[in-house]
């Protein structure tokens, strides 16, 4: 049931099939030690991060050759984004020395903001699903439009829970960004209007299925979207 937690071991005990061994506390084991529930920790980890995703060409390749790593892949262009790392880890990559990099234009990359002051709930597993929570670009499968609405339908993991979070009132403008919450069987789709409405969300559900996550910038690239195809997306500030 604690799948996906963290235990940093404080004294010695016998190993457990049930742990992992991820790495070892170098400094600071007395933090753990003195930690009460609800505090946070820093954690600083060895080696540094190694991820290239959302990272133009020209600054890619020199946070490569900084690490000793090789770059292969569509990488003359400097004006290109890199949008996928394989192999995907830092531990992999830095083993190896060599990634191959998948890159796009920033013309493909749809810009969005997430309000998390509103609805932090939905902005994480928002984040999660598209895996902005790891990288600067993230990926969401866009499903199809009609009229003014665009939909997307990232894939849900089993136990995740869309409870209702900044539902609308009785208006939505265009380019506000929603998730369907658990209210109705297409939870989880996403989904952006490019006209007000007043009546169904950017889903085209009811207001009470809607949760507000955040708005998209580049509503004038959303015509040029096709069905099926993995949409690129870079969250921006206000």
């Amino acid at each position: 049931r604690s799948r996906g937690a963290l235990f940093i071991y404080i004294q010695d005990l016998p190993g457990s099939t049930t742990h992992t061994i991820t790495g070892q506390v170098t400094h600071g084991l007395e933090l753990a030690r003195l930690a009460k529930e609800g505090e946070i920790l820093c954690v600083q980890v060895d080696p540094p991060r190694f991820d290239l995703i959302g990272v133009p060409v020209e600054r890619a390749l020199e946070i490569a050759s900084s690490r000793g790593v090789r770059v292969k892949g569509n990488i003359e262009d400097s004006s290109l984004v890199v949008v996928e790392q394989e192999p995907p880890t830092t531990l992999q990559s830095l083993f190896s020395k060599e990634v191959t990099v998948g890159v796009v234009s920033l013309e493909q990359v749809i810009d969005i903001e997430l309000d998390d002051k509103a609805a932090p709930d939905s902005c994480d597993i928002f984040r999660r699903l598209t895996g902005l929570h790891l990288h600067d670009v993230g990926r969401i499968p866009f499903f199809f439009t009609f009229d003014d609405v665009f939909l997307f339908k990232p894939k849900i993991p089993k136990g995740v829970n869309i409870n209702p979070e900044n539902t609308p009132i009785d208006h939505v403008s265009a380019g506000i960004l929603a998730i369907t919450n658990d209210s109705r069987k297409s939870a989880g789709l996403v989904g952006v209007r490019t006209t007000d409405n007043s009546e169904f969300g950017p889903t085209s559900e009811p207001f009470e299925s809607t949760n507000i996550i955040g708005k998209v910038r580049d509503l004038d690239k959303l015509p040029l979207l096709k069905e099926k195809e993995i949409v690129f997306i870079r969250e921006v500030k206000s």
